[in-house]
């Protein structure tokens, strides 16, 4: 008698352990089948935008900008995890000949920018409610700028290069939905706190006596918009990506020139960036 209830209650056991790994089995089968889900991955893409850097006002009723068409390359690469979770790297180069407007005015200035980010995120699925999944995710992010500028303007003024450098906190939600059997819209909306940025200029590239100055930017902010229309393997669709950042701390020293010595303060403007293009991608 007690040999038969031990090998009821093991039975039973037996049972359980059985149903639980089919249930645990299905729900990861239902994960890895639903098309809305993310899914490891890699992503190669090819833009073409419009660019504007901005510095309004620096004089009464004069505006410094930066106008350029970017052709860029972008890579993404998304591992994902069980239960939901995945984590995401992406790349990002891009390259336009710039016209700059001032103090008078100067063309074809070399001009690149590139990015790397870290993220991590969790799939939400509201199948339920018309089929749709909300996928979260933050990271750290690293944006880095570049100004070749040099020579003269049109009005006699020497210019210089310039580099930005950002370290932000990308926070985000992306937004699936099928459109048909095989196509779907992917729709991303992220907000970029900047943790710290560095404008480093060359002053020294306009005028002998000048120093090459270091600022700090510690105040600032991104937005970024884009919606792609996924093939099966192919995807294209619109990005915006926009950029504030605040005045910089005030750099301050002194400069000679022959048997003078002046003092000197220097300070990066208050600015915002906007880029708006279109996207082409390949998934694999």
């Amino acid at each position: 008698m007690m040999m038969k209830r031990l090998f009821t209650h093991s039975g039973i056991c037996a049972l359980l352990a059985l149903g639980l790994s089919q249930t645990v089995f299905a729900q990861a089968k239902k994960e890895s089948l639903n098309p809305l889900a993310t899914k490891t991955s890699n992503t190669v893409g090819v833009t073409v935008s419009g660019y504007q850097y901005l510095e309004p006002n620096v004089e009464p009723g004069v505006d410094v900008s930066l106008k350029a068409t970017m052709v860029g390359i972008d890579y993404s690469g998304i591992y994902a995890f069980a239960k939901g979770w995945y984590a995401r790297g992406d790349l990002r180069y891009a390259y336009g000949p710039a016209k700059y407007s001032g103090s008078g005015t100067q063309s074809n200035i070399p001009y690149y920018y590139g990015e790397a980010r870290g993220l991590s995120g969790y799939d939400f699925n509201f199948s339920a409610l018309g089929g749709f999944v909300l996928a979260p995710y933050m990271g750290l992010g690293y944006r880095y700028l570049f100004d070749n500028q040099g020579g003269q303007t049109s009005t006699g003024q020497y210019a210089y290069q310039r580099s930005s450098s950002y370290f932000y906190l990308p926070i985000g939600v992306t937004h699936r939905m099928m459109v048909n059997d095989t196509h779907r819209i992917e729709t991303a909306i992220e907000y970029d706190y900047l943790i710290q940025g560095k404008q480093i200029t060359k002053l020294s590239q306009a005028s002998s006596y000048l120093p090459n100055i270091t600022n700090q930017q510690n105040q600032g902010y991104g937005l970024r918009f884009s919606s792609m229309y996924q093939f099966e393997k192919w995807s294209v669709g619109p990005f915006v990506t926009y950029w504030n950042i605040g005045q910089s701390n005030t750099y301050n020293g002194t400069i000679s020139a022959g048997r003078r010595t002046a003092s000197f303060s220097a300070y990066e403007p208050a600015n915002n960036t906007i880029e708006a293009g279109l996207k082409v991608a390949y998934s694999f």
